[in-house]
């Protein structure tokens, strides 16, 4: 799977915004894209080093969906101590 930050899907300029910068290099998940809506599903380990699966999905299929807004969602993932 790409890595956040560094491969792929996943790579800069996505994880390098102050909001989103806590997921580089641990955020590890698989993008996908249809007409207004996006997803993105993959491993994470957060701040207490737990490996956690996550599975977001935004968006109603009728606009355009952020994918920065999924980078910020994974990031938090990363960030807690779940």
């Amino acid at each position: 799977m790409p890595v956040a930050g560094f491969s792929g899907t996943l790579s800069p300029p996505r994880y390098t915004g102050r909001a989103s910068r806590a997921g580089a290099g641990v955020v590890r998940a698989k993008t996908g894209t249809l007409a207004g809506v996006s997803t993105l599903a993959g491993l994470v380990r957060d701040a207490d080093g737990r490996l956690l699966a996550f599975a977001f999905m935004l968006g109603d299929g009728k606009g355009y969906v952020n994918p920065l807004t999924l980078d910020r969602l994974a990031a938090e993932v990363a960030r807690c101590g779940c």
